[in-house]
């Protein structure tokens, strides 16, 4: 049984009767405005629905529990950061209001001081507030968060001029964005008039519950909050599979220096991935792509499991995490994916990396770190014949889809190619893609293929035109012939323009601005505007004798799509006909 005191509080004893640390082994703040809204709403609520009657005073709204331990006279917060930040902040905004008030009216100089015994520690001599020293700070916030967070409760902080901007700039601060939320609600004319009742209902009638964890040691006490945190079902934010990850490595490491060392590199990870394009790749996804290089050397190509799962609790694999290797590896594939090795790379790979991130799962990117890292361990130049790998992992993945659309078509051949590449030093896709190459049906399956025309048309444009640059932003699938159809076009109606209209032969990459200005205009007409595009297929559509783009010209079209990229497919899926694979750079066998 963990060791432990409880008892309930309203948020004036828990707030001034705590200095409040967020360990830097704990999750950033996530609060948005849209959780600050609602904690307001619910505290303006309760206010509202009291009446006149004595007995209203007995009334209580329960904001949660908290779950902390006490380390150097400071209390660790293992879960209810998220409310107990929140707290701090809204208090701060109710002391800003208070002080303004203040000026006309006298009354409010007893919740003034009232407040700052909860915001700030009070010099015992002069009785006055130490807005240095604030009963709050965190070690997961970021250098700019810290800075932010700290002018905020030091009463240093500047109001800006147009507060609701502020708070709309998705580039805000959480601390900030929240707290100037608050700023603006304490204008709200049904508070205002009621400033001093609405603020001793918070104070005294808005309670939580401290649990407040002890131990022979710090060690100890960390562990049974650890265990209380784990079996409580509260109301504060989920804790992400990383989250409960970072939580298990910490509590590994043997010193406070290997701590320490540990937390800082994972929030210095953290941050740098924060700063990647695609917002997908965060923790988790660095985790569930160690889950299936473990799995690859483990040569596991059967059934995945869950992430939590896999590294937390299974048998096989829940010491992982507190192997040493574990967060250099972690680093690794981080710097891999935030684009540290980009300039080592091809413009074909760059190419092919732009079809391969439309093809509608992410079950790839698993190998192509598995392979990275497959290099990493046997000292092999993972660059040398990357495009070739990118085009058989393109080629096997498209058929298998096109074939039939299907996540489950994908995962086996992605679990036995990176299990071959740990058993015997080559990829192995052990699938019959040849054979669905080879089927009469497979041409009316890939024009039917309508979730992988992304993939498809990058695919062919870069096939067809190797000299076209990457990294193009804003483009957009463009209907050659409109999508919209008007009765004057000449030789058609619309019901027989339809499939068509849809049909890969009328569809490419166009920039979003031209595609808009195009729009549902003449073929002869939006040839002027292809030619300004930076997509060198519309250049060269631009030149297109016609003046009109008529079925035949469509068939014309789908029909070589079709034939450049089965070429592609033939040339790429190799092997026999029940085993297709590549060998891994360098190997010797």
């Amino acid at each position: 049984m963990a060791e432990m005191k409880t008892e309930q509080k309203d948020i004036m004893s828990y707030l001034s009767g705590n200095k409040f640390l967020i360990p830097i082994f704990q999750r950033p703040y996530a609060w948005t405005t849209n959780e600050c809204e609602q904690l307001w709403n619910d505290i303006v609520e309760f206010f509202l629905s009291k009446g006149q009657d004595d007995d209203d005073d007995d009334k209580q709204y329960f904001l949660g529990s908290i779950v902390m331990y006490k380390q150097n006279k400071e209390q660790h917060v293992i879960d209810g950061q998220q409310r107990t930040t929140t707290l701090m902040l809204l208090l701060k905004a109710i002391y800003d209001k208070t002080i303004q008030n203040a000026s006309n009216d006298k009354n409010l100089e007893g919740l003034q001081r009232i407040i700052e015994k909860c915001l700030w520690d009070i010099d015992f001599g002069s009785g006055k507030a130490n807005k240095e020293k604030s009963h709050f700070k965190s070690e997961v916030a970021t250098d700019k968060d810290k800075e932010v967070l700290e002018s905020i409760l030091q009463d240093t902080y500047t109001l800006p001029n147009d507060i609701d901007k502020v708070i709309r700039d998705k580039k805000t601060s959480a601390y900030e964005r929240n707290y100037l939320y608050f700023v603006s609600k304490t204008q709200d004319s049904d508070i205002t008039i009621r400033w001093l009742d609405f603020c001793q209902t918070l104070l005294t009638q808005c309670i939580v519950l401290p649990i407040e964890c002890d131990g022979s040691d710090d060690e100890k006490k960390l562990e049974n909050a650890l265990r209380i945190f784990n079996t409580l079902n509260n109301r504060g934010m989920p804790l992400s599979d990383s989250d409960i990850f970072k939580g298990i490595i910490f509590k590994g490491k043997k010193t406070s220096s290997d701590k320490a060392i540990f937390a800082e590199k994972w929030k210095e990870i953290e941050e740098s991935l924060k700063d990647n394009e695609d917002k997908d790749i965060d923790m988790n996804f660095i985790f569930r792509n160690y889950m299936h290089l473990i799995r690859a050397r483990h040569k596991d190509s059967g059934n995945e499991m869950g992430l939590r799962q896999f590294f937390a609790s299974d048998k096989n694999y829940k010491d992982i995490l507190r192997q040493d290797a574990t967060m250099s590896e972690i680093e690794e594939l981080s710097k891999f994916w935030n684009g540290e090795y980009k300039d080592k790379l091809s413009k074909r790979s760059l190419q092919f990396y732009e079809v391969l991130e439309y093809i509608p799962n992410e079950y790839w990117k698993y190998l192509d770190s598995v392979y990275f890292m497959y290099c990493k361990d046997k000292g092999l130049d993972y660059f040398k014949d990357h495009e070739q790998f990118l085009a058989k992992l393109i080629a096997n993945l498209l058929v298998k889809l096109i074939n039939k659309q299907s996540l489950f078509e994908v995962r086996p051949i992605i679990f036995n190619a990176y299990a071959s590449l740990y058993e015997k030093g080559e990829i192995d896709f052990k699938t019959n893609t040849k054979e669905i190459l080879e089927n009469e049906i497979f041409k009316n399956q890939f024009l039917g293929a309508n979730s992988l025309i992304r993939s498809l048309l990058k695919l062919y444009l870069y096939l067809e035109y190797p000299e076209q640059e990457v990294g193009i932003h804003d483009l957009h699938i463009e209907h050659i012939f409109p999508q919209k159809f008007r009765a004057d076009y000449k030789g058609w109606d619309k019901a027989e323009a339809k499939p068509f209209i849809e049909s890969i032969g009328n569809k490419m990459w166009l920039d979003q601005k031209i595609n808009i200005q195009a729009s549902n205009d003449y073929f002869d007409n939006k040839k002027e505007k292809y030619a300004k595009s930076e997509i060198l297929e519309a250049q060269e559509l631009a030149k297109y004798p016609k003046s009109d783009w008529l079925k035949e010209d469509i068939e014309k079209r789908r029909d070589k799509i079709y034939e450049k990229l089965v070429a592609f497919f033939r040339e790429n899926i190799g092997g026999s006909s029940r085993s297709d694979s590549t060998k891994a750079v360098n190997t010797k066998f």
